[in-house]
C-alpha cells in the first residue's frame, strides 16, 4: 500500500485486534518522529493521509524492486492509493455475498507480471482480487464523481475480458454509480449487476 488513511490503520495493523483511533494517531506520530512516515490532513473526516518517506520505504521494501514514493505535495495520487488500500481492506475483511476473496495482487505486481500487456496499452487495474474459485477479478476505484465517469469505459473493458469486476466508490458518489449502472441495489456490501459488483468504501 502506497498510502493509507489514519482511520484505516487499525485494520492494516491488526484486523483481529483493532486499536483505538488515539492509538493509531500515536503510532503515526512515532513513525513521523522516526522519519519513516509523514501524515497530513487532505480530506475531511478521513483522518490524516499517511505515507512512507524514502527511509520508510527502504525499511519495508524487499530491495528487489523499485517502489515509487509520492512527494509530500502529490496528494491526489496518494488519496487514490489510500482509497485502493481501503477497498482492499474492505474486501479482505468483509468479502462479498457471492464472491470469496482469498488474495490480492497489487497494481505494481500486476504491471510486473504483465509487462507486454502494459506496453501494448492494456488497461491497468487498481488491483486484482483472487477469488476462491481461482478466478482473478479486477478492482477499480472511483473516489470522485469525475473519476467515476472517466473510468466507465475501463470498467466495460474489464467486464469484457474478465466477466466480473469490482468497483469501489465512497458513499457520497453512490447515487451517481447507481444511476450509471441502472440502479443496482446498494443495500448490502455488494451488488451483482451483469458481472459488476459495486462496493461502498
Amino acid at each position: 500500500m502506497h498510502a493509507v488513511f489514519e482511520t484505516d490503520l487499525p485494520d492494516v495493523l491488526n484486523p483481529a485486534r483493532l486499536i483505538s483511533k488515539n492509538a493509531a494517531r500515536s503510532i503515526v506520530t512515532r513513525w513521523a518522529n522516526a522519519g519513516v512516515a509523514y501524515a497530513e490532513p487532505v480530506l475531511a473526516n478521513q483522518g490524516r493521509l499517511v505515507r512512507l518517506t524514502p527511509d520508510g520505504e527502504r525499511l519495508v521494501s524487499t530491495g528487489d524492486r523499485a517502489s515509487p514514493v509520492a512527494a509530500p505535495g502529490a496528494a491526489a495520487a496518494a488519496v487514490h492509493h489510500a482509497m485502493v488500500a481501503r477497498a482492499r481492506l474492505r474486501l479482505e475483511r468483509d468479502g462479498l455475498p457471492d464472491l470469496v476473496v482469498v488474495g490480492w495482487l497489487s497494481e505494481r505486481q500486476w504491471r510486473m507480471e504483465n509487462r507486454s500487456q502494459v506496453a501494448a496499452g492494456e488497461q491497468i487495474p487498481d488491483g486484482i482480487a483472487r477469488l476462491d474459485s481461482g478466478d482473478l477479478c479486477p478492482v477499480h476505484v472511483g473516489h470522485t464523481g469525475v473519476e467515476f465517469i472517466r473510468i466507465r469505459s475501463t470498467i466495460m473493458d474489464f467486464l469484457g475480458k474478465y466477466g466480473t469486476v469490482i468497483v469501489a466508490v465512497p458513499g457520497d458518489i453512490a447515487p451517481l454509480a447507481q444511476s450509471t449502472w441502472n440502479g443496482p441495489d446498494f443495500s448490502g456490501p455488494g451488488a451483482d449487476h451483469s458481472g459488476l459488483h459495486l462496493i461502498i468504501i
